[in-house]
């Protein structure tokens, strides 16, 4: 997937968590589970975050390979227990909303022919074959869709249409 479909899936379970909040802490939220979705592609120097931090990236791609222990749920509770702990006193939920957004990212990286190793270290790849990275469904359906679905929720939670 590209990275905006990741960032804004995290970005409205982000949203979605923090219902009830004030505006500035919806968004802060969809911020924080956002960038969290596109944490699993560290491990990629290509990718968005990887050209961000490249020593790092291609570190962790001769380490484990792109879509490897990155792309695992042991890495999604590691990257946030450490995270979660380092934002605890600044965004409430910290760890909840990085676990949230790194899972999305695993999740829809599911749905691509290649598939993740949820268990890593074993080697199975759980995969369900239906959206190419970076497809015509992707850049024109799931993108806006999840720009629509990030938007409205921000709305309806931030309490614009008179609800929550």
């Amino acid at each position: 997937m590209l990275w905006r479909t990741h960032f804004l899936a995290g970005a409205a379970l982000g949203i979605a968590l923090s219902s009830g909040r004030a505006p500035e802490a919806l968004a802060l939220s969809a911020l924080v589970a956002g960038a969290a979705a596109l944490l699993p592609d560290l491990d990629d120097p290509r990718s968005f975050i990887g050209r961000k931090a490249r020593p790092v990236s291609a570190g962790l791609r001769l380490l484990a390979g792109h879509r490897g222990a990155m792309h695992s749920l042991l890495a999604a509770l590691a990257v946030s227990a450490v995270l979660g702990s380092l934002l605890r006193g600044l965004v409430p939920g910290a760890f909840l909303l990085v676990l949230a957004g790194y899972l999305s990212h695993l999740l829809l990286d599911t749905l691509n022919p290649a598939g993740v190793p949820w268990l890593w270290p074993l080697k199975v790849r759980v995969g369900v074959p239906l959206v190419g990275v970076g497809s015509v469904f992707e850049r024109l359906v799931l993108v806006p869709l999840l720009f629509l679905l990030c938007a409205w929720s921000y709305l309806y939670f931030s309490g614009f249409f008179g609800g929550v």
